[in-house]
Protein backbone atom coordinates (compact mmCIF):
# COMPACT_ATOMS: atom_id res chain seq x y z
CA UNK A 1 0.00 0.00 0.00
CA UNK A 2 2.80 2.02 0.98
CA UNK A 3 4.74 1.77 -2.52
CA UNK A 4 1.08 2.54 -4.41
CA UNK A 5 0.72 5.54 -2.31
CA UNK A 6 4.56 6.93 -3.01
CA UNK A 7 4.19 6.06 -7.17
CA UNK A 8 0.89 8.03 -6.62
CA UNK A 9 2.40 10.83 -5.27
CA UNK A 10 5.84 10.62 -7.75
CA UNK A 11 2.87 10.54 -10.60
CA UNK A 12 0.51 14.05 -9.13
CA UNK A 13 4.27 15.89 -8.43
CA UNK A 14 5.58 14.92 -11.99
CA UNK A 15 2.11 16.22 -13.41
CA UNK A 16 2.19 19.36 -11.42
CA UNK A 17 6.22 20.20 -12.29
CA UNK A 18 5.93 19.63 -16.14
CA UNK A 19 2.57 21.78 -16.17
CA UNK A 20 4.41 24.46 -14.53
CA UNK A 21 7.64 24.12 -16.90
CA UNK A 22 5.73 24.40 -19.84
CA UNK A 23 2.04 23.10 -20.03
CA UNK A 24 1.93 22.81 -23.92
CA UNK A 25 2.29 19.18 -23.97
CA UNK A 26 0.42 16.41 -22.70
CA UNK A 27 2.88 15.04 -20.29
CA UNK A 28 1.47 16.11 -17.85
CA UNK A 29 -2.39 14.99 -18.40
CA UNK A 30 -0.78 11.32 -18.50
CA UNK A 31 0.83 11.57 -15.29
CA UNK A 32 -2.46 12.81 -14.15
CA UNK A 33 -4.50 10.71 -15.61
CA UNK A 34 -1.87 7.43 -14.15
CA UNK A 35 -2.36 9.05 -10.67
CA UNK A 36 -6.39 8.58 -10.85
CA UNK A 37 -6.07 5.37 -12.21
CA UNK A 38 -3.84 4.53 -9.56
CA UNK A 39 -5.98 6.14 -6.57
CA UNK A 40 -9.24 4.27 -8.24
CA UNK A 41 -7.31 0.83 -7.69
CA UNK A 42 -6.00 2.00 -4.64
CA UNK A 43 -9.34 2.27 -3.06
CA UNK A 44 -10.41 -1.40 -4.35
CA UNK A 45 -7.23 -2.90 -2.41
CA UNK A 46 -8.39 -0.76 0.77
CA UNK A 47 -11.67 -2.14 0.17
CA UNK A 48 -10.97 -6.05 -0.91
CA UNK A 49 -8.08 -6.18 2.08
CA UNK A 50 -10.78 -4.42 5.02
CA UNK A 51 -13.21 -7.24 4.16
CA UNK A 52 -10.94 -10.21 4.32
CA UNK A 53 -13.05 -12.72 2.28
CA UNK A 54 -11.68 -14.04 -0.85
CA UNK A 55 -15.63 -13.88 -2.03
CA UNK A 56 -16.05 -10.46 -1.20
CA UNK A 57 -13.06 -10.08 -3.30
CA UNK A 58 -14.59 -11.81 -6.23
CA UNK A 59 -17.43 -9.79 -6.05
CA UNK A 60 -15.52 -6.75 -5.78
CA UNK A 61 -13.74 -6.82 -8.77
CA UNK A 62 -16.71 -8.33 -10.77
CA UNK A 63 -18.57 -5.12 -9.80
CA UNK A 64 -16.10 -2.60 -10.83
CA UNK A 65 -15.25 -4.54 -14.36
CA UNK A 66 -19.22 -4.22 -14.32
CA UNK A 67 -18.89 -0.58 -13.76
CA UNK A 68 -16.73 -0.27 -16.33
CA UNK A 69 -18.88 -1.90 -19.65
CA UNK A 70 -21.21 0.53 -18.11
CA UNK A 71 -19.69 3.67 -18.28
CA UNK A 72 -18.17 2.47 -21.69
CA UNK A 73 -21.57 1.73 -23.02
CA UNK A 74 -22.82 5.19 -21.63
CA UNK A 75 -20.17 6.88 -23.35
CA UNK A 76 -20.35 5.32 -26.99
CA UNK A 77 -24.42 5.65 -26.58
CA UNK A 78 -23.54 9.53 -26.51
CA UNK A 79 -20.79 9.76 -28.78
CA UNK A 80 -23.53 8.08 -31.37
CA UNK A 81 -26.89 10.38 -29.98
CA UNK A 82 -24.27 13.17 -30.69
CA UNK A 83 -22.87 12.18 -33.71
CA UNK A 84 -26.66 11.67 -35.10
CA UNK A 85 -26.96 14.95 -33.99
CA UNK A 86 -23.87 16.81 -35.40
CA UNK A 87 -24.48 15.05 -39.55
CA UNK A 88 -27.87 16.85 -38.89
CA UNK A 89 -26.86 20.08 -38.28
CA UNK A 90 -23.28 20.00 -40.32
CA UNK A 91 -24.36 17.09 -43.13
CA UNK A 92 -22.90 13.90 -43.36
CA UNK A 93 -19.53 13.75 -44.48
CA UNK A 94 -16.23 11.96 -43.16
CA UNK A 95 -15.14 14.51 -40.28
CA UNK A 96 -18.90 14.99 -38.87
CA UNK A 97 -19.05 10.95 -38.71
CA UNK A 98 -15.98 10.50 -35.88
CA UNK A 99 -18.06 10.35 -32.87
CA UNK A 100 -20.06 7.91 -34.18
CA UNK A 101 -17.94 5.66 -35.54
CA UNK A 102 -15.99 5.96 -31.65
CA UNK A 103 -18.89 5.07 -29.92
CA UNK A 104 -20.05 2.07 -32.34
CA UNK A 105 -16.74 0.73 -31.34
CA UNK A 106 -17.22 1.12 -28.07
CA UNK A 107 -21.00 -0.41 -28.10
CA UNK A 108 -19.36 -3.28 -30.47
CA UNK A 109 -16.71 -3.98 -27.51
CA UNK A 110 -19.68 -3.92 -24.67
CA UNK A 111 -21.53 -6.54 -26.81
CA UNK A 112 -18.49 -8.59 -27.82
CA UNK A 113 -18.03 -9.07 -23.60
CA UNK A 114 -21.77 -9.96 -23.03
CA UNK A 115 -21.38 -12.27 -26.05
CA UNK A 116 -18.75 -13.94 -24.37
CA UNK A 117 -20.62 -14.53 -21.34
CA UNK A 118 -23.41 -16.05 -22.63
CA UNK A 119 -21.54 -18.63 -24.83
CA UNK A 120 -20.07 -19.39 -21.34
CA UNK A 121 -23.53 -20.33 -20.00
CA UNK A 122 -23.62 -23.37 -22.95
CA UNK A 123 -19.63 -23.77 -23.07
CA UNK A 124 -17.05 -22.63 -20.59
CA UNK A 125 -14.34 -23.68 -22.89
CA UNK A 126 -15.19 -21.72 -25.70
CA UNK A 127 -16.47 -19.17 -23.59
CA UNK A 128 -13.00 -18.72 -21.92
CA UNK A 129 -11.12 -18.43 -25.21
CA UNK A 130 -13.92 -15.89 -27.01
CA UNK A 131 -13.17 -13.48 -23.64
CA UNK A 132 -9.58 -14.06 -23.86
CA UNK A 133 -9.60 -13.21 -27.61
CA UNK A 134 -12.25 -9.89 -26.48
CA UNK A 135 -9.87 -9.00 -23.30
CA UNK A 136 -6.39 -9.92 -25.36
CA UNK A 137 -8.09 -6.46 -28.11
CA UNK A 138 -8.46 -4.75 -25.04
CA UNK A 139 -4.63 -3.99 -24.58
CA UNK A 140 -4.03 -2.01 -28.00
CA UNK A 141 -7.62 -0.55 -27.17
CA UNK A 142 -6.95 0.43 -23.19
CA UNK A 143 -4.06 1.76 -24.62
CA UNK A 144 -5.59 4.22 -26.62
CA UNK A 145 -8.49 4.95 -24.15
CA UNK A 146 -6.25 6.29 -21.50
CA UNK A 147 -4.38 8.27 -23.91
CA UNK A 148 -7.70 9.91 -25.06
CA UNK A 149 -8.81 10.50 -21.55
CA UNK A 150 -5.69 12.11 -20.86
CA UNK A 151 -6.10 14.37 -23.92
CA UNK A 152 -9.42 15.27 -23.31
CA UNK A 153 -8.66 15.92 -19.47
CA UNK A 154 -5.59 18.22 -20.11
CA UNK A 155 -6.97 19.79 -23.19
CA UNK A 156 -9.99 20.99 -20.79
CA UNK A 157 -7.52 22.16 -18.40
CA UNK A 158 -5.46 23.96 -20.73
CA UNK A 159 -8.35 25.57 -22.14
CA UNK A 160 -8.95 27.28 -19.00
CA UNK A 161 -5.63 28.15 -18.35
CA UNK A 162 -5.75 30.15 -22.26
CA UNK A 163 -8.48 32.08 -20.66
CA UNK A 164 -7.27 32.83 -17.68
CA UNK A 165 -3.77 33.90 -18.94
CA UNK A 166 -5.45 35.89 -22.46
CA UNK A 167 -7.05 38.01 -19.42
CA UNK A 168 -4.31 38.83 -17.31
CA UNK A 169 -1.23 38.76 -19.74
CA UNK A 170 -1.00 41.14 -23.14
CA UNK A 171 0.68 40.53 -25.22
CA UNK A 172 2.94 41.58 -28.49
CA UNK A 173 1.40 39.52 -31.32
CA UNK A 174 -1.86 38.07 -31.48
CA UNK A 175 -1.90 35.18 -34.10
CA UNK A 176 -5.71 33.66 -35.84
CA UNK A 177 -5.99 30.59 -37.39
CA UNK A 178 -8.07 30.60 -39.87
CA UNK A 179 -11.08 27.95 -40.82
CA UNK A 180 -13.08 27.72 -44.14
CA UNK A 181 -14.71 30.16 -45.79
CA UNK A 182 -18.50 30.68 -47.16
CA UNK A 183 -19.39 30.83 -50.92
CA UNK A 184 -15.24 30.99 -51.11
CA UNK A 185 -15.01 34.38 -49.79
CA UNK A 186 -16.40 35.18 -46.38
CA UNK A 187 -15.81 34.33 -42.86
CA UNK A 188 -17.78 31.59 -41.44
CA UNK A 189 -19.36 32.17 -37.79
CA UNK A 190 -16.58 29.58 -36.35
CA UNK A 191 -14.31 31.83 -38.24
CA UNK A 192 -15.97 35.32 -37.14
CA UNK A 193 -15.40 34.16 -33.64
CA UNK A 194 -12.12 33.46 -33.51
CA UNK A 195 -11.77 36.99 -35.15
CA UNK A 196 -13.68 38.70 -32.40
CA UNK A 197 -11.84 37.09 -29.69
CA UNK A 198 -8.62 38.16 -31.74
CA UNK A 199 -9.67 41.80 -31.54
CA UNK A 200 -10.48 41.37 -27.85
CA UNK A 201 -6.74 40.48 -27.00
CA UNK A 202 -4.99 43.19 -29.44
CA UNK A 203 -7.44 46.02 -27.44
CA UNK A 204 -5.88 44.20 -24.32
CA UNK A 205 -2.52 44.95 -25.50
CA UNK A 206 -3.22 48.45 -26.73
CA UNK A 207 -4.87 49.36 -23.87
CA UNK A 208 -1.60 48.58 -21.94
CA UNK A 209 0.53 50.66 -24.13
CA UNK A 210 1.75 47.82 -25.89
CA UNK A 211 2.36 47.97 -29.88
CA UNK A 212 0.73 44.98 -31.10
CA UNK A 213 0.54 43.18 -34.33
CA UNK A 214 -2.69 40.76 -35.69
CA UNK A 215 -1.59 37.53 -37.58
CA UNK A 216 -4.66 36.42 -40.07
CA UNK A 217 -3.16 33.00 -41.27
CA UNK A 218 -4.71 30.60 -43.67
CA UNK A 219 -3.95 29.96 -47.09
CA UNK A 220 -6.23 29.54 -49.85
CA UNK A 221 -8.81 26.35 -50.63
CA UNK A 222 -9.29 24.59 -54.14
CA UNK A 223 -13.13 26.33 -53.81
CA UNK A 224 -11.91 29.48 -52.39
CA UNK A 225 -11.38 32.93 -54.35
CA UNK A 226 -9.34 34.56 -51.63
CA UNK A 227 -7.18 32.89 -48.69
CA UNK A 228 -8.50 32.90 -45.83
CA UNK A 229 -6.14 35.41 -44.28
CA UNK A 230 -7.48 37.80 -46.88
CA UNK A 231 -10.83 37.50 -45.54
CA UNK A 232 -10.10 37.53 -42.49
CA UNK A 233 -8.02 41.06 -42.72
CA UNK A 234 -10.91 42.02 -44.89
CA UNK A 235 -13.67 41.29 -42.11
CA UNK A 236 -11.10 43.21 -39.68
CA UNK A 237 -10.92 46.43 -41.48
CA UNK A 238 -14.73 46.53 -41.55
CA UNK A 239 -15.04 46.02 -37.74
CA UNK A 240 -12.78 48.78 -37.68
CA UNK A 241 -9.20 47.20 -36.92
CA UNK A 242 -6.30 49.83 -38.13
CA UNK A 243 -5.01 47.84 -41.16
CA UNK A 244 -1.37 49.02 -40.44
CA UNK A 245 -1.70 46.55 -37.49
CA UNK A 246 -2.67 43.37 -39.43
CA UNK A 247 -0.46 40.98 -41.03
CA UNK A 248 -1.22 38.21 -43.62
CA UNK A 249 0.26 34.96 -43.51
CA UNK A 250 -1.51 33.16 -46.20
CA UNK A 251 0.30 30.21 -47.82
CA UNK A 252 -0.34 27.57 -45.20
CA UNK A 253 -3.09 24.47 -45.32
CA UNK A 254 -3.14 22.96 -42.11
CA UNK A 255 -2.51 24.32 -38.31
CA UNK A 256 1.21 23.11 -38.36
CA UNK A 257 1.96 25.14 -41.51
CA UNK A 258 -0.19 27.98 -39.81
CA UNK A 259 2.15 28.37 -37.01
CA UNK A 260 5.48 27.63 -39.01
CA UNK A 261 5.18 30.33 -41.14
CA UNK A 262 3.45 32.52 -38.79
CA UNK A 263 7.03 32.37 -36.66
CA UNK A 264 9.10 33.23 -40.04
CA UNK A 265 6.76 36.00 -40.48
CA UNK A 266 7.05 37.18 -36.91
CA UNK A 267 11.10 36.24 -36.83
CA UNK A 268 11.28 38.43 -40.55
CA UNK A 269 9.57 41.82 -38.70
CA UNK A 270 11.81 41.60 -35.23
CA UNK A 271 8.21 40.79 -33.25
CA UNK A 272 9.69 38.52 -30.46
CA UNK A 273 8.37 37.88 -26.72
CA UNK A 274 4.35 36.24 -26.09
CA UNK A 275 2.34 35.88 -28.68
CA UNK A 276 -1.24 34.72 -28.05
CA UNK A 277 -2.52 31.98 -30.61
CA UNK A 278 -6.27 32.50 -31.16
CA UNK A 279 -7.95 29.21 -32.59
CA UNK A 280 -11.58 27.54 -31.31
CA UNK A 281 -11.98 26.50 -27.64
CA UNK A 282 -11.67 22.94 -28.92
CA UNK A 283 -8.67 23.35 -30.81
CA UNK A 284 -6.71 25.27 -28.70
CA UNK A 285 -4.23 22.62 -26.89
CA UNK A 286 -3.33 21.36 -29.95
CA UNK A 287 -2.41 24.51 -31.32
CA UNK A 288 -0.55 25.14 -28.13
CA UNK A 289 1.67 21.96 -28.69
CA UNK A 290 2.28 23.50 -31.66
CA UNK A 291 3.37 26.83 -30.90
CA UNK A 292 5.82 24.76 -28.85
CA UNK A 293 7.43 23.02 -31.69
CA UNK A 294 8.02 25.83 -33.49
CA UNK A 295 8.94 27.80 -31.12
CA UNK A 296 6.89 30.15 -30.76
CA UNK A 297 6.69 31.62 -26.99
CA UNK A 298 3.54 32.31 -25.34
CA UNK A 299 -0.08 30.66 -25.16
CA UNK A 300 -3.45 29.49 -27.10
CA UNK A 301 -6.79 30.44 -26.04
CA UNK A 302 -10.00 29.54 -27.50
CA UNK A 303 -13.41 31.24 -28.94
CA UNK A 304 -16.86 29.51 -28.01
CA UNK A 305 -17.57 26.88 -30.19
CA UNK A 306 -21.29 25.18 -30.13
CA UNK A 307 -21.69 22.82 -27.91
CA UNK A 308 -22.89 20.29 -30.02
CA UNK A 309 -19.90 20.03 -31.65
CA UNK A 310 -17.44 19.62 -29.13
CA UNK A 311 -17.66 15.98 -28.68
CA UNK A 312 -16.37 15.42 -32.38
CA UNK A 313 -14.27 17.31 -32.92
CA UNK A 314 -12.33 16.12 -29.30
CA UNK A 315 -12.13 13.07 -31.36
CA UNK A 316 -10.79 14.85 -34.22
CA UNK A 317 -8.34 16.47 -32.67
CA UNK A 318 -7.36 13.43 -30.77
CA UNK A 319 -6.40 11.84 -33.92
CA UNK A 320 -4.16 14.58 -34.42
CA UNK A 321 -2.58 14.17 -31.81
CA UNK A 322 -2.05 10.75 -32.42
CA UNK A 323 -0.46 11.62 -35.83
CA UNK A 324 1.42 14.15 -34.59
CA UNK A 325 3.72 11.43 -32.94
CA UNK A 326 2.48 8.12 -35.10
CA UNK A 327 5.90 6.92 -34.36
CA UNK A 328 5.75 6.08 -30.65
CA UNK A 329 1.90 5.33 -30.93
CA UNK A 330 1.94 2.98 -33.40
CA UNK A 331 5.00 1.29 -31.69
CA UNK A 332 2.64 0.56 -28.59
CA UNK A 333 0.03 -0.22 -30.12
CA UNK A 334 1.99 -2.90 -32.11
CA UNK A 335 3.14 -4.37 -28.74
CA UNK A 336 0.31 -4.42 -27.06
CA UNK A 337 -1.51 -6.33 -30.50
CA UNK A 338 0.58 -9.48 -29.78
CA UNK A 339 -1.28 -10.95 -27.01
CA UNK A 340 -4.42 -10.77 -29.67
CA UNK A 341 -2.69 -11.87 -32.37
CA UNK A 342 -1.58 -14.86 -30.62
CA UNK A 343 -5.07 -15.25 -29.20
CA UNK A 344 -6.52 -14.90 -33.16
CA UNK A 345 -3.47 -17.90 -33.96
CA UNK A 346 -4.44 -20.05 -31.07
CA UNK A 347 -8.44 -19.94 -32.51
CA UNK A 348 -7.95 -20.37 -35.95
Amino acid sequence: MYIFAAVWALLVLSGLITAWRDPRRLRPGLYFAAAGVLAVMLVVFLGVAATGSELTAAWTLIAVGICGLLAIGALGTYLIVNGADLARKEGVRPATLLSSALGTLLIGYVVAVFIGVVIGWFDAAASNTFLLFVLAIGLPAGYLGSVFVAFLGWSLAYAIHGRRRARKEPVGAVIVLGAGLIGGDRVSPLLAGRLDRGRELLDTALGAGLDPILVCSGGRGGDERLSEAEAMSNHLAEQGVDADRLRLEDASTDTAENLAFTKRLLDENHITGVAAVVTSDYHAFRAATLMRSVGIDGFSTGAHTATYFFPNAQVREFVAILRDHWQLNLAVVVVLSVPWVMALVHVL
